[in-house]
């Protein structure tokens, strides 16, 4: 090639670059941004949910965990999360002694001791957010249980909330990105997905599920967002719910209740997918 071919080709892929950086700098800035609020939303919901929770276990400390008193205090603390499936007193045998509202009362008296976030509660007396588990009410969930004490000092129990963490996540996560390039994911530090616009997703495991191992790229990020708190990285997968595969850039930071922590993850495409670096 001439010199002034070399030249003229350089000057093209110049102007290539200047062309995208906007583009992609607009990207990263607007994924950043809805990280962020992303972040602050989902903090202050879980505030709200232990504010609820210590509420109702104050409540619960003076009335007792059964008999109608109870009641009230359980149908009050579920209407005021949309996203709560139920909500029980639990003894210190581990058995679900009122549960609210009516729909789920057939669960009153199951035993939950076995449950891990049930155990720990009445073995600690402190707070506890459970991983995403097989509730006995039917399907995978989240549980935030609180210690009850009587007015004596005395731990008679806990208080639990029951949610599914996609309704909970998506709630705040689909207004903040809608009209946007930017897709938000959130997972557990074991790698399950909590929630993703492709709803296949959520419940799977970024580290072992098979839908992720031809991307080898993604669970190794996976592996980065679980051991640090935040970050940056690029991955390749599909497009949505097509079989095109794309380059992404993505953007984590996280969230904790009690301990327990969520990784969310703001995503944009940065183009067809070359390879990952």
């Amino acid at each position: 090639m001439k010199k002034n071919g070399i030249s003229k080709w350089l000057f093209a892929q110049a102007m290539v670059v200047l062309l995208l950086w906007p583009a992609t700098a607009l990207c990263a800035a607007g994924a950043n941004q809805a990280l962020e609020a992303a972040r602050q939303k989902v903090a202050a919901e879980l505030n709200r949910l232990d504010e609820g929770l210590r509420e109702a276990a104050a409540a619960l400390g003076k009335t007792g965990l059964i008999g109608q008193n109870a009641r009230p205090v359980l149908a009050s603390l579920c209407r005021k999360f949309d996203y709560a499936v139920d909500c029980a007193a639990v003894n210190l045998q581990g058995r679900m002694a009122v549960v609210e509202p009516e729909v789920f009362r057939r669960f009153e008296g199951k035993d939950i001791s076995g449950q891990e976030q049930v155990r720990r509660v009445l073995k600690t007396g402190s707070p506890v957010l459970s991983s995403v588990f097989f509730s006995v009410e039917g399907f995978p969930a989240v549980d935030a249980e609180y210690p009850v004490v009587s007015p004596d000092g005395k731990r008679i129990g806990s208080v639990s909330v029951l949610f599914q963490p996609e309704k909970f996540l998506g709630g705040i996560f689909v207004p903040l990105v809608r009209q946007t390039s930017v897709e938000i994911w959130a997972m557990e530090e074991g790698g399950l997905i909590l929630y993703d616009a492709d709803a296949s997703q959520i419940g799977l495991n970024l580290f072992t599920s098979g839908r992720y191992q031809p991307y080898a790229g993604l669970p190794a990020l996976g592996k980065r967002i679980a051991a640090q708190p935040q970050g940056k990285g690029v991955y390749e997968f599909t497009a949505g719910r097509s079989a095109n595969v794309v380059r992404k850039s993505a953007l984590w930071k996280t969230v904790s209740l009690y301990g327990t922590s969520w990784r969310l993850v703001a995503v944009t495409v940065e183009h067809p997918a070359g390879k990952a670096k």
